[in-house]
């Protein structure tokens, strides 16, 4: 019973037993409408800040003298093809917006700190991700060298390179974070939440993650839409392997900036892009399938040779305190520090 004149504390929201990242939000105030209530608040986020990155970009278009500012920007990330550094930035910029998006849905939603949607130790681990990092890069080294001596590009290098170049060194990274943790972060936990049983909580998510993936590039091609999914897996499978994103994070930053340093260089701007046009071969898919595949099973090697960490451990005294905060006589500014705590 809780100390007379003292409401009593509310338990964590944090699991209390060890879970998997895809059920991380089942916690003691875990309810079936919070992912809901997470899933309409990123989407209201992002579209909102979608829609505000326009203002700053017309504002910097009437500085320099351009007629009809917000109808430039508008045509500028309108355009699929020869795509310039207004639309770039915005195409980075849209994306970025979808880490504060994910992460702040599920504090509000499920009261549980943005750390939590990182890893399972509440975070990203910088030492993890550089070590991905260090098995990713070669294997995309060899593969973005023979892609580019098997298919030359078609478009030419585009005059504004070295802009576009330094937007991908300081943005491209983070746009890909964004993308991880949308669609392997918020979907994963989010949808992994209502499922009690583990593998049904990572095979749901990882379906949907990997059709919402594809299909949010724009592309019908059955060959471009598989080859997305096939990353959207070996992500998903990692984020659950290795308890957070850094592996998918790693992947993805690896592969966009390899690919667009590339195409700056040496041409192809106009074909790096996927949009409703886009077409790819058979070759496309089973290239990804062996590419993916290398990176999944060197990615898990060192996973278990690094002792990482894939399921979230409760503290062992959080139960204990719990229950003494509301105790008789237990001190409410104790009680609140711990919830302060653990929430």
């Amino acid at each position: 019973m809780p100390a007379p004149g003292h409401p009593p504390v509310k338990p964590s929201a944090l699991p209390e037993v060890p879970r998997p990242y895809q059920q991380m939000l089942r916690g003691p105030r875990h309810a079936w409408w919070r992912p809901v209530v997470a899933l309409l608040l990123a989407a209201l986020f992002a579209v909102v800040s979608m829609t505000l990155l326009v203002l700053p970009l017309a504002l910097a278009g009437a500085v320099v003298g351009v007629s009809s500012p917000l109808t430039w920007v508008t045509e500028e990330i309108s355009t699929t093809t020869n795509l310039g550094p207004v639309g770039f930035l915005y195409v980075n910029l849209s994306l970025i917006v979808l880490i504060p998006a994910a992460t702040l849905a599920i504090w509000i939603a499920h009261r549980i700190r943005p750390k939590y949607v990182s890893s399972v130790q509440g975070g990203i681990r910088w030492g993890w991700l550089a070590r991905c990092l260090v098995v990713v890069i070669p294997v995309w080294a060899i593969y973005l060298g023979l892609s580019g001596l098997i298919e030359r590009p078609a478009s030419p290098q585009p005059e504004q390179w070295l802009i576009l170049l330094a937007m991908v060194i300081f943005l491209t990274p983070l746009q890909a974070e964004g993308e991880e943790y949308f669609f392997r972060g918020l979907l994963t936990q989010t949808i992994g939440s209502w499922f009690k049983h583990p593998v049904v909580a990572l095979v749901v998510p990882m379906v949907i993650s990997a059709g919402a993936f594809a299909a949010a590039h724009g592309s019908a091609d059955v060959w471009i839409f598989s080859s997305l999914a096939v990353f959207a897996v070996t992500a998903s499978i990692l984020t659950w392997r290795t308890g957070g994103l850094e592996a998918g994070i790693a992947i993805h930053a690896v592969n966009n900036v390899g690919v667009f340093f590339m195409v700056l260089l040496l041409g192809g701007w106009n074909e790096a892009f996927v949009s409703g046009s886009s077409t790819g071969s058979p070759w496309q898919l089973l290239i990804a399938l062996v590419v993916h595949g290398v990176v999944l099973a060197l990615v898990l090697w060192q996973a278990k040779r690094a002792g990482i960490r894939r399921d979230y451990q409760p503290s062992p005294s959080s139960g204990a305190a719990a229950q003494a905060a509301s105790a008789p006589g237990s001190a409410p500014d104790n009680a609140q520090r711990m919830v302060d705590d653990i929430v």
